[in-house]
């Protein structure tokens, strides 16, 4: 009943736009690629290393022991993210500024953002979480302390998908002497 309710929020993956032709900025569908994703994945991952550290080394109860818990986390993340990208990238690409200033859309990109999220982090947080209850043994702490690190995490991933839409959309894209102004009017 639960993916029925949630089936019905995600994007119609099989409807056809509107208006097909302004259905791509950033990475068009045709140039969806595993290197640009894992330059995005590159990114973010610095971020998500150090959050890990932090919290995975005082979950655990060590810096050895919170250095190989992320280093696993890190791998993990790495595939997911890549491959979670990629898909997003080739098969629900950013769609163009309505405007015809062709100024950053930030709320459809937080919107997308979004929707990346929800599919690609409940599979590293599970992971995260279970290699922490391996380790330790302990419920509590994997949840406490891989939750908290998620919560950390979802920050950067945010953050890191924000700026890579508008690097794609202003600068990639050769918008770069378009007006640099966020949102719209």
């Amino acid at each position: 009943m639960a993916g029925s309710v949630f089936a019905s929020t995600g994007p119609a993956w099989s409807a056809t736009p509107a208006d097909p032709a302004a259905a791509v900025t950033g990475v068009p569908a045709s140039k969806a690629s595993f290197t640009h994703s894992g330059l995005r994945t590159a990114t973010y991952e610095i971020g998500n290393a150090l959050d890990n550290l932090v919290f995975l080394s005082v979950g655990s109860g060590g810096l050895a022991s919170g250095v190989l818990l992320t280093a696993f986390n890190t791998a993990q993340s790495w595939t997911v993210y890549t491959t979670n990208d990629y898909l997003w990238q080739k098969y629900y690409p950013p769609k163009e500024s309505r405007d015809s200033t062709g100024a950053f859309d930030v709320q459809q990109s937080a919107w997308r953002t979004t929707l990346k999220y929800m599919t690609g982090k409940p599979v590293v947080a599970s992971i995260k979480i279970a290699a922490l209850y391996v380790y330790t043994g302990s419920v509590a702490t994997a949840f406490g302390y891989g939750l908290a690190a998620t919560a950390g995490a979802s920050v950067i991933f945010f953050v890191n998908n924000l700026a890579w839409d508008y690097y794609d959309q202003m600068v990639a894209n050769g918008n770069a002497s378009a007006p640099r102004k966020l949102g719209r009017d």
